[in-house]
């Protein structure tokens, strides 16, 4: 709307003539002098009135109509004398700003309180926007970190406030070049000297400047660093892992490459499955931790100790000159594993069998090494345990040997291949057979007969002698029961088969099966049964007694502790070793060995039996000693069950065909 000098309206337009709510066509001075519209609010034409009263140009008025517009007024001079005035609707500004004033509420409540502290920088490399959470997690002052502030200033006041150690601002700066000389955008991580780990992200804006993400990732860092070391280390032991183990191998190998020689050391505990059978999984946890903290004190810094699972353990032993310093190594390793241990109130003593492979010489690669390791492994344990091998070509066709019998050994279980031989048991006394040893024998279909010490060893190894003893067990019975009544069988049962907790009920099904008489079962164990917790087994030994089965103790004379376990069990036989029997004729002290064997036995009213008799003249001397039984060559080979009635009808005639038949080959 133009008003001239005179105050006059000279021109006005529909919009200004709607604003102050009259016609265009009418408008003169004095309706707009008068014009009013009732409300609170005002009314375009009152906003005009002042303008038209205010010497002061170039400003504006703004008000909210009665309908809720906004309308900003504003005058200007014209070169007569007149005044322009310009009316604008300004209702979408004025939301606009509203919108605005609770969107910047809203942001600074999420700075405020997010998890997150935040640092804005703009092209020049200074400070635009922080948050609180910022300078929480930085532990500085919000009165010191202000707008305006360079990027190094603000790392000045966090290395002021200790958070670095030892860092400087120029070290900080360069840790962050190296990242952004590899990274456009994207997160590094950035320890403080509190022992917390802050994730520190990175992210260009569109104007050349950056934003700073920073949050404490302690607890995560520490379940994820957790999470990484169970992975590749032992749950039990702390050791690497096999995992990591191969990596170490891995990075070995490398280095031998430049020059640097190494070893790889395999070993594992001897009769270590025999106290966790007879103490339980706890002791042999304890003990295995035991062994892990003593291979750990046996190396270098720059070794590795790893537990490869079960009892065995290895070892990279790195830079080393020649062979002599791995086996001074070994040689400390077995020494040291041998010692005595304490665990959980028992006092255990095992040793441990080494096996040495030497980098590069044999082999390059980390399946080749362990392989060979494990292959020294085994024939260490082969040549009496307790000792160390190195690696040798020809170990390699052994131990293929071996695992191609392991293969055979599995597959005859599954086509029931073995087979069950007997010897006679000769009653001295009552000059006839008393009974018969029930002896396992494999006729292998290509390897024709394959000898029971070659074999037997295997399946303790692999985990079959508890089946193959109940497989002994159940035939045996089911053949004697066919046999005259006053024959026994005897059956020899391993350590591993007695600690089975199943073993009484073994027992009490191959009697069931086949109906044979507990009383005619004798049960052939050696010391070895009765080592470690032997308190249980002498319970299961006076459990199966007590239902009528025999219990003889094989071997007597060669273990430690025999005239002790005498005490703890009332054995019904003592079996002489027959290398006391055999030695009887020319060696004085076999011979008082004898006798003092017999002797114990007629005090205790144990029954003796001689194993091993060749010759007229063993038995000759065994009778004079007072030996109740015998068995041997000297009455018949093992024979096979179809051949047990021919073998009683042959020893009929007692002693004397047996001493005949002898004179006769002589």
């Amino acid at each position: 709307m133009l008003l001239d000098a005179n105050g006059q309206i000279a021109l006005i337009n529909s919009r200004a003539s709607e604003f102050i709510g009259c016609s265009s066509q009418l408008i003169h001075s004095d309706l707009l002098r008068a014009e009013k519209v009732p409300g609170d609010e005002s009314t375009a034409a009152e906003i005009t009135q002042r303008e038209v009263f205010d010497d002061v140009d170039g400003l504006a008025s703004e008000a909210q109509l009665p309908d809720g517009r906004w309308l900003r007024v504003s005058r200007s001079p014209t070169q007569e004398g007149g005044v322009i005035f310009v009316y604008s609707d300004i209702t979408s500004l004025k939301h606009q700003k509203v919108e605005l004033h609770a969107t910047n509420l809203r942001l600074d409540a999420a700075l405020t309180h997010m998890s997150q502290g935040l640092c804005l920088y703009d092209s020049g490399g200074r400070l635009r926007v922080v948050n609180r959470r910022f300078c929480e997690i930085f532990d500085l002052s919000p009165e010191l970190v202000v707008p305006g502030m360079t990027f190094e200033e603000v790392l000045g006041l966090s290395v002021a406030a200790g958070n670095h150690g030892r860092q400087t601002v120029p070290d900080l700066l360069a840790e962050r070049e190296n990242f952004l000389l590899h990274n456009e955008s994207g997160n590094y991580l950035q320890s403080l000297s509190d022992g917390r780990v802050v994730s520190i992200g990175h992210r260009p804006t569109s104007d050349g400047g950056w934003l700073n993400s920073c949050e404490d990732v302690t607890e995560q860092h520490r379940a994820q660093s957790q999470i990484a070391f169970m992975a590749r280390h032992d749950d039990l032991t702390r050791l690497p892992n096999r995992s990591l183990f191969a990596e170490r191998i891995e990075r070995a190998i490398a280095e031998a490459g430049r020059g640097a020689g190494f070893a790889v050391l395999c070993l594992d505990l001897d009769n270590f499955k025999q106290v966790n059978d007879t103490l339980g999984h706890p002791v042999g946890d304890g003990l295995l931790c035991a062994v892990a903290d003593r291979l750990s004190a046996c190396v270098r810094e720059i070794d590795t100790v790893a537990r490869l699972g079960g009892d065995e353990f290895a070892i990279i032993q790195s830079d080393i000159r020649n062979a002599e310093d791995a086996e001074r190594l070994a040689r400390r390793v077995v020494d040291c594993i041998g010692a005595p241990y304490e665990v959980n109130g028992h006092r255990l003593i095992v040793g441990c069998s080494v096996g040495i492979a030497l980098a590069p010489g044999d082999g390059t690669t980390r399946e080749k090494l362990l392989k060979n390791a494990d292959m020294a492994l085994y024939r260490s344990k082969m040549d009496g345990r307790g000792t160390w091998r190195f690696f040798e070509p020809a170990m390699d066709a052994s131990l293929q040997s071996r695992r191609a019998l392991e293969l055979d050994l599995r597959e005859a279980m599954d086509k029931d291949e073995f087979d069950l031989f007997y010897q006679p048991i000769y009653d001295l006394q009552m000059d006839r057979i008393s009974g018969f040893e029930a002896l396992l024998r494999w006729p292998h279909p290509k390897r024709g007969l394959v000898p029971p010490d070659q074999f037997i060893p295997i399946a303790e190894d692999i985990g079959l002698i508890t089946l193959l003893g109940e497989w002994v067990l159940n035939r045996a019975c089911e053949q004697a029961a066919s046999w005259p009544s006053e024959l026994k069988i005897a059956v020899n049962v391993s350590a591993t088969q007695i600690r089975d907790p199943r073993f009484a009920e073994v027992i009490a099904n191959a009697l069931d099966a086949s109906k044979l008489d507990p009383q005619r079962l004798e049960l052939e164990i050696t010391e070895s049964v009765l080592l470690g917790n032997s308190a249980e087994t002498i319970a299961t030994l006076h459990k199966l007694k007590a239902h009528g089965l025999r219990i003889a103790l094989d071997d007597f004379g060669t273990g430690y502790s025999s005239l002790s376990y005498l005490r703890s069990f009332p054995f019904d036989k003592l079996k002489i070793d027959q290398s006391f029997v055999r030695d009887a004729i020319a060696t004085k002290g076999s011979k008082l060995i004898v006798r003092a064997i017999t002797g114990l036995g007629k005090s205790l009213g144990i029954t003796t039996t001689a194993e091993g008799v060749e010759t007229i003249e063993q038995l000759n001397q065994i009778q004079a000693e007072g030996c109740n039984e015998a068995q041997g060559f000297l009455f018949s080979r093992p024979v096979p069950a179809t051949e047990i009635a021919p073998t009683i009808l042959s020893l009929r005639n007692g002693l004397s065909r047996c001493r005949l038949s002898s004179a006769m080959s002589d």
